[in-house]
């Protein structure tokens, strides 16, 4: 029996589906604007724009122009302000208004996303790669343990180096299940599941979500003709990892909540995990420790759980990146000083040999010393975030750089800092060129 045409038998649906709006959730933008609420919060200090500026530090005339509705505040200037001023991250949550990128996410609901470079060139991989399947040697035990090599291999090179045997490995199982029926098609349409979520990760960190969206969604479908819920369940949350690094905080709880009420433990517990740094960046701190709290007790119950996933989901070890979610919540709620405490105690249970986290997390970390105003902690962190995140090329690493890149530059000028600022640079300039 031959294969049938690549794709032929699970269509691909709609990226998107329509999204209620978030309860609770209101447009601050309209009841607040930055510059007033800056100036107000200042005044009640009793604080001149020129002791305010030397806190950050930053010039009085960039506060007196963004306090004046002139300028938008950068983020990292919105945190330390945060900070300074103790407004709970209020500040930064208003920044966020003015400067939103659209990201991912922007893609009207109920449209399907389009047909990027990176997906089309998978596509084109995995269907040549389908024509040399074989229903004799391509078991799903096989599948499954080259699929963990792959993975390992994702958590050192760059994503563009692993994609081709992703989608050529994608491919050949894939054809393999139209050889077959019954348990075993189930079992290689499972496995093909898990290569698609994870090609779509690395189409991500390539700096391509709308063709990780075209990846995910393709997982998901795989994963529901075999009768995997809990990968389907999965691919749902992955939307949620693809806004939150699209700045839609919005589209992240959505997403998330939708999640959370699936079946699987260790899903539950990713995704009330993303709903608190979903909630964090709209500065909504109750919410955002009540998903921290939920998150804690499903990691209890994923610790119990004897259920057989096959590999484990996403970012290995969810309930060990509590300390890790906590730290990422807390500066963005405008809690730096918690943030760098929890992010040491995560960064601490990070594998050594996991490059694309330790670059990530640990930039996180320098970003949060560096808002606290402990210039040289946060050089330390990113010098040696930098030295992993040149390894990995990853999109949400750059993300981070970006930030801290903005608060490297309210620095003093010496040759250790000067430095520093040039890695950085260095760093988002070879993206670009490979972009």
């Amino acid at each position: 029996m031959s294969p049938l045409p690549y794709g032929a038998e699970i269509p691909c649906l709609v990226i998107y589906q329509p999204i209620m709006p978030v309860a609770g959730v209101v447009d601050m933008q309209r009841e607040k604007q930055f510059g007033p609420e800056l100036q107000r919060l200042r005044t009640a200090c009793g604080m001149s724009l020129r002791a305010l500026a030397m806190a950050v530090p930053c010039s009085a005339g960039y506060l007196s122009k963004v306090e004046r509705g002139l300028r938008h505040p950068a983020p990292s200037v919105a945190q330390r302000l945060d900070a300074v001023m103790a407004a709970d991250g209020e500040l930064s949550m208003l920044a966020r208004t003015l400067g939103r990128r659209s990201g991912a996410a922007a893609i009207v609901p109920g449209q399907a996303a389009p047909t990027t470079r990176l997906a089309r060139a998978f596509d084109a991989t995995a269907a040549a790669a389908a024509a040399f399947a074989d229903d004799h040697e391509l078991l799903a035990q096989g599948a499954r343990n080259v699929f963990e090599t792959l993975r390992e291999q994702g958590r050192v090179v760059s994503p563009v180096v692993l994609l081709p045997a992703l989608a050529s490995k994608f491919g050949a199982i894939r054809g393999a299940a139209e050889m077959v029926s019954g348990e075993t098609r189930s079992q290689l349409l499972s496995i093909a599941a898990r290569y698609a979520e994870y090609a779509g990760w690395m189409i991500q960190e390539a700096g391509d979500a709308p063709g990780a969206l075209v990846l995910t969604e393709r997982a998901a479908n795989l994963a529901r003709a075999a009768g995997d819920h809990t990968m389907a369940e999965y691919a749902l949350l992955r939307r949620a990892d693809i806004a939150l690094y699209g700045d839609d905080a919005r589209i992240v709880v959505a997403w998330a909540i939708r999640a959370e009420n699936g079946v699987s433990p260790e899903v539950r517990l990713l995704a009330a995990q993303r709903a608190a740094q979903g909630w964090a960046v709209l500065g909504q701190r109750s919410r955002c420790l009540s998903a921290l709290a939920r998150a804690a007790d499903e990691t209890a119950a994923v610790e119990e759980s004897t259920v057989d996933l096959g590999s484990s989901l996403g970012s290995r070890g969810g309930g060990r990146l509590m300390q890790i979610v906590r730290g990422w919540c807390y500066l963005d709620l405008g809690i730096p000083r918690k943030a760098v405490d929890a992010l040491e105690i995560g960064m601490s249970l990070v594998p050594t040999d996991a490059r694309r986290a330790r670059a990530l997390y640990g930039v996180r970390l320098a970003l949060s010393h560096a808002v606290c105003g402990n210039v040289h902690h946060a050089y330390d962190a990113g010098m040696t975030a930098l030295d992993e995140a040149a390894h990995v090329d990853s999109a949400s690493v750059r993300h981070q750089l970006r930030l801290l890149a903005a608060a490297a530059r309210g620095w003093p000028h010496d040759a250790r800092l000067d430095q520093f600022r040039r890695r950085i640079d260095g760093e988002l300039a070879a993206a670009r060129r490979l972009s």
